[in-house]
């Protein structure tokens, strides 16, 4: 089995190499120039340099068997261009390359986001969408090109599958984890409201193992499928244990009209400051006041998967991988 891994130094992408390399697979990955590869530190997969936004800057590697791609911009508050570019475009050059090799991979696998299926309700699913967030170009440039990959699969034969993960958090998140986690440490209080709200948390290795049925599984070309836990917890459960893990407790809650209020005040900041992000925005505060969550029993049902579903000591070791990179300096 030769795998060829597309953004494989990001946080799903090099979590992916891993999973598959202690599995016996020959990982190639794509990484851009100048990339962080902190995350690939002492893992033996096998890197090309190269942007997809560039099809002449790399290359399928011959004998490739199995593709996932992972590479995409991941952010709530980019804006259409950077999101075109960075996820369509990037879907639309791999898929050209894809058609002109010779030999065909058996499976092609788009990591795509449950965010294509809307928002704000229970056991969301293609037949029951939620509130539709397309409005967000991170989210309509997703589903533009799960649309773009399905038609490539029905017109060329590319052997599509795709997942659509929820909120993805596990060790080795220099992203989200990390940022929640420093904003833990200098007592930034999470919960909002009461917390009660779940949401569709899916742990990185329950990705991988999705990832995997999705590869070898026969027969399922053209699918899509959602991948969360199977018990989820609230946001109080999630944020409280990263907080108990570094020996922190929330005794004040932030009313949720006083998070609106904050995040008004940073959109006011960034009209005057246009290269300040904030880190509080409308979006942030409704996700983790409202609930939302997807329904995976097609996933269990025709994947075979089997979520794990120890949330608590799943939070533990997202915690001890953010202390140790605190102690090796790479906290910040």
């Amino acid at each position: 089995m030769i795998l060829f891994v597309t953004g494989a130094n990001g946080f799903i992408g090099s979590s992916l190499c891993r999973y598959f390399l202690a599995r016996g697979w020959e990982v190639h990955g794509l990484v851009r120039p100048g990339s962080d590869l902190h995350g690939l530190e002492g893992v033996p997969v096998r890197l090309q340099s190269g942007d997809l936004r560039d099809p002449a800057s790399f290359a399928i590697p011959p004998g490739t068997t199995h593709v996932i791609h992972a590479a995409a911009i991941v952010s709530d508050t980019a804006g259409d261009a950077d999101c075109r570019d960075n996820i369509l475009l990037l879907a639309i050059n791999l898929a050209a390359k894809l058609r002109a090799v010779s030999l065909r991979p058996r499976r092609l696998l788009h990591i795509s986001t449950a965010l294509v299926l809307g928002v704000n309700g229970r056991d969301i699913s293609e037949s029951r969408p939620g509130e539709s967030m397309r409005s967000m170009p991170y989210v309509r440039y997703k589903a533009e090109s799960e649309e773009f990959l399905l038609r490539q699969g029905r017109e060329h034969g590319l052997p599509l599958v795709i997942l659509r993960p929820g909120d993805v958090f596990g060790p080795r998140d220099r992203v989200s984890c990390a940022r929640i986690l420093r904003g833990c440490e200098r007592g930034v209080p999470l919960i909002v409201g009461r917390g009660d709200r779940r949401f569709p948390f899916c742990y990185i290795d329950n990705l991988c193992q999705a990832a995997l049925l999705a590869l070898t599984r026969p027969g399922i070309e053209g699918r899509a499928y959602t991948v969360t836990n199977g018990i989820l917890p609230t946001w109080a459960e999630f944020f409280s244990g990263l907080q108990r893990g570094l020996g922190r407790r929330q005794r004040l809650r932030v009313p949720v009209w006083g998070a609106y209020a904050l995040a008004a005040l940073l959109r006011g900041v960034q009209r005057l400051v246009p290269r300040f992000v904030p880190e509080v925005n409308d979006y942030r505060v409704r996700r983790i006041t409202t609930e939302t969550t997807y329904d995976i029993s097609r996933t269990i049902a025709e994947l075979g998967y089997r979520p794990d579903d120890r949330t608590e000591r799943q939070i533990a070791k997202i915690v001890a991988w953010y202390l140790r990179e605190k102690e090796n300096g790479r906290g910040r």
